[in-house]
């Protein structure tokens, strides 16, 4: 029951996530990150952090991940999909595109410096623009997001706000121009009886049956059959010269 004056569940739900997922996105901008020092010399935040409650863009999300399920033949990406329209909020956590190492120089990535990492790897990440991330990137400001990403998630549960932690809304957010991170982790939001984001059964799809557009995202499925259960499927390499055999066969006796 509620309160004089405070309204239903369903506009309470609404404020507290808009509320905490602002102290959420508080949490991730002030995380620990690597290079303080370029920080005091002026070099901007290299994560971006977005908030979406919005039920229309969720939707138009939802949507697009149907469609990479489809061309991926995955039906996981359906549950995802429900998932972004049940939810009330989603906080989006990611390496914004001017991201830069801290220039330790730690080895980390296979590189004896930064710049030469930066230097070798620059083609790739102009090639990036047909998958679902673009990359390589500094192994350091991965983990700096994730501990922005574990910070945001800390806040949640400190106000007991239900949230999971997803990368599929994420890409689908990166696509549809909704963040512009390079590689990004989406936390969903919820106030409801039951955890939203848990225990939500794969959905029975007939994946031959949909008539959904594609994406023009990289990879899409082998024409191989499914595995664990539908949820996953095997992809095609983008290479396939230089790609290491995938076969779901096991390796011949002898």
């Amino acid at each position: 029951m509620t309160g004089p004056g405070l309204g239903d569940d369903a506009t309470i739900a609404a404020e507290a996530v808009r509320h905490v997922a602002t102290l959420m996105a508080a949490a991730a901008i002030t995380a620990p990150k690597s290079g303080g020092q370029l920080f005091l010399a002026g070099k901007p935040n290299p994560l971006e952090t977005v908030i979406l409650t919005n039920p229309a863009t969720r939707a138009e999300l939802a949507g697009w991940m149907r469609a990479r399920g489809k061309e991926r033949r995955e039906q996981i990406w359906f549950r995802d999909a429900d998932v972004a329209q049940a939810v009330q909020g989603i906080v989006f956590i990611g390496l914004a595109p001017h991201w830069y190492p801290p220039n330790y120089d730690c080895g980390a990535c296979g590189y004896a410096t930064c710049a030469e990492f930066l230097n070798a790897t620059n083609s790739l990440r102009k090639q990036s623009a047909e998958l679902e991330f673009a990359g390589p990137t500094c192994n350091l400001r991965d983990i700096d997001l994730g501990i922005a990403v574990g910070s945001a998630a800390k806040t949640a549960a400190i106000h007991s706000i239900d949230c999971r932690c997803q990368t599929r809304v994420a890409v689908a957010a990166r696509k549809l121009g909704v963040i512009t991170a390079d590689v990004a982790v989406a936390l969903s939001l919820s106030v409801t009886h039951k955890a939203v984001g848990f225990d939500r059964r794969m959905p029975d799809v007939d994946l031959d049956a949909l008539d959904l557009p594609g994406t023009a995202t990289l990879p899409i499925a082998q024409n191989t059959p499914v595995r664990l259960d539908q949820t996953r499927h095997r992809q095609q390499p983008r290479h396939p010269g230089t790609a290491r055999n995938n076969s779901t066969e096991p390796p011949a006796a002898g």
